[in-house]
């Protein structure tokens, strides 16, 4: 993905920074000041980064708010760490930790895929810490009808299986992903691919915590006390909208926001009315009406 333009010109070079919390150096995106901080947690999926998933909308909610695009731990550029107990909660308490570093005392955490479950676990064990909570295509949940595991999953199972990864997987995968797939462009293939293969063993053992048990976090859901946003595509082939439901219906105070033509990553796919939606949480207000067409 192109550096992205705006009005702060952030881009991937100019936002990147480091942090050392407890031995481990995380790697992660910063953009924008005031003291309403946004932390976006990135998706677990091969070729994954901060970066790479939160790039197209990171110059808009800078605008806003003072932005931090983290890498979790073994993808992007930031360390691996232990996750022996548990592939969701380690992070959390790392991410946590960063905010305590960066002297930060709470903030609104978007979490995409496997960075929801790890936003889920911070506002579940790191309650003062989480000011507002965004669940985007999210893990933790349960699929109520969908099929486990998803077409989607068993894509991301099998990227490093076999005869490993190459971009003709990587096209395979991104198109099942994204609903439209004129989004599915040779430079995108290209960099996520890349970013798959990028440190070898190292990030093979990153992706998607291989062999690594997901804890239950769906048996919890009622003690998040944070405000939060779910925020879906119908078209999800690799964490249904069945799970948004179930998340509506567990979290004690929550809202849902369905996009139609829509796959995982919403974000991209949508990224304005995307962007629009947070921001406007982020700041407590209702959702504004997307725009009739001309």
């Amino acid at each position: 993905m192109p550096a992205v333009s705006g009005p702060a010109a952030v881009t991937r070079e100019s936002s990147s920074r480091f942090v050392t919390v407890g031995g481990t150096r995380l790697h992660y995106h910063e953009a924008g000041t005031g003291p309403r901080v946004l932390l976006c947690v990135h998706g677990g999926a091969p070729g994954a980064s901060g970066w790479g998933n939160f790039g197209t909308n990171i110059a808009e909610l800078s605008q806003h708010a003072r932005v931090l695009v983290v890498d979790l731990p073994g993808y992007g550029r930031s360390d691996t760490i232990d996750l022996a107990g548990g592939k969701y909660r380690p992070c959390a308490d790392l991410f946590a930790a960063m905010l305590t570093e960066l002297g930060i005392e709470r903030a609104t955490v978007v979490g995409l895929a496997t960075g929801g479950a790890v936003a889920i676990a911070m506002a579940l064990d790191h309650a003062e810490r989480v000011d507002r909570l965004v669940l985007v295509s999210s893990a933790g949940g349960v699929p109520l009808f969908t099929t486990t595991p998803s077409e989607g999953q068993k894509a991301i199972r099998s990227y490093y299986a076999g005869e490993g990864p190459s971009r003709e997987k990587m096209r395979a995968y991104l198109r099942m992903m994204m609903y439209e797939p004129a989004l599915v462009t040779d430079e995108l293939v290209e960099e996520r691919y890349l970013e798959s293969v990028a440190g070898g063993e190292w990030r093979r053992a990153g992706a998607e915590s291989a062999g690594v048990p997901a804890e239950p976090l769906w048996q919890e859901l009622e003690r998040i006390t944070a405000p939060t946003l779910i925020v879906w595509g119908t078209e999800n082939r690799v964490q249904g909208f069945d799970n948004a439901l179930f998340l509506l219906q567990r979290i004690p105070d929550a809202q849902l926001h369905l996009f139609k033509r829509t796959g995982l990553w919403v974000p991209h796919e949508r990224a304005e009315e995307f962007t629009r939606l947070v921001l406007g949480f982020h700041a407590g207000r209702p959702a504004e009406p997307a725009p009739a067409p001309a």
